[in-house]
């Protein structure tokens, strides 16, 4: 998820937090000590020390769960935010219960210290104070596709690699590398067994980010163009190395996209409700994609880096078939 007003400094951040800049990989380094720890991981360019196995994670969005749960360690989930509404997929293996939502939008450096985390894994903060939380001794780690994130781009290449790799650093800094590396291998199995030549058609992935808001679409800048290439497919917004754009049906009609994949259950709609929203666009019926049936739904997850992700690719690969 994204939130495509609010702005935060990444820099920043890392200031407050002490951390010294890096590589922008996702590999961990262990220093000498008899259970692997204090722990240094590359967190979006930066250092992250870990000074023993996080207990009490607050997570902000659905992928930060997700990834957790693939890496064996959904257990020390005490607290969710960020979410906005947006389910969790049905096949995770250790759910968290939906009890441990304790704010679903951006939470705020008081709500984050009053869960008393020892690590918070996420997004980015867009509420919260990176100061005060590394005074409280809680690190902060990142989802690693949305290194970008706070400016609406992607900091580098971002494919479903990048999944795999963030379950195995994550795997690392919880101690669960023996179930995180079996998650991160199946995955990158299905990504391999799934992946498609290129077709000749091309896509636009649009979704709409709440209630209010209008109509959005992924640019070439994040995951989501990633897994339409994986499946064969080219965005037409491939051209903005923006992750997140506001769009609008006329530039859809410019652009005549063969397929359209419309994202559902942001805010927590049905594919139903999403779909009837999208088709009483005005204009939108003259889209050849639309009048085709070439519409393809999408969970949230599928365009977020979670193995969700990965089954969005299956089913789109699936669906495109022709």
């Amino acid at each position: 998820m994204h939130r495509p007003i609010l702005r935060v400094l990444a820099a920043a951040a890392a200031a407050a937090l002490g951390l010294t800049p890096t590589g922008c990989g996702t590999t961990a380094s262990r220093a000498p000590a008899s259970d692997g720890y204090p722990l240094t991981v590359a967190d979006c360019g930066r250092d992250v020390t870990i000074g023993s196995a996080p207990r009490r994670v607050l997570t902000i969005g659905t992928a930060a769960v997700e990834l957790l749960d693939a890496a064996g360690a959904s257990d020390r989930i005490v607290a969710r935010t960020g979410e906005f509404g947006a389910s969790l997929p049905a096949d995770l293996k250790n759910p968290p219960s939906d009890g441990l939502i304790t704010d679903p939008s951006d939470p705020t450096t008081e709500e984050i210290i009053a869960a008393e985390p020892d690590l918070v894994l996420g997004y980015g903060l867009f509420n919260a104070d990176a100061q005060q939380l590394a005074d409280a001794g809680i690190a902060l780690l990142t989802v690693q596709a949305e290194c970008g994130h706070d400016d609406g781009s992607s900091a580098s290449p971002v494919t479903l690699s990048t999944v795999s790799d963030d379950v195995r650093r994550l795997g690392t800094v919880f101690s669960t590398s023996s179930t995180a590396d079996a998650a991160a291998d199946a995955l990158d199995q299905r990504v391999s067994g799934a992946r498609r030549a290129e077709t000749g058609r091309t896509a636009a992935w649009v979704y709409y980010f709440s209630s209010q808001d209008p109509l959005s679409a992924y640019g070439g800048g994040g995951l989501a163009a990633s897994v339409l290439k994986d499946a064969g497919l080219t965005s037409v917004y491939a051209e903005s190395r923006d992750a997140y754009l506001s769009v609008s049906v006329e530039s859809l009609l410019e652009r005549r996209p063969h397929w359209i994949v419309l994202g559902y259950g942001l805010y927590g709609e049905s594919a139903e409700k999403a779909r009837a929203r999208f088709l009483a666009e005005p204009g939108v019926e003259a889209l050849e994609a639309v009048s085709a049936g070439r519409i393809v739904l999408l969970p949230a997850g599928a365009s977020s880096s979670s193995p969700t992700a990965v089954a969005g690719l299956e089913q789109l690969v699936s669906a495109t078939a022709e």
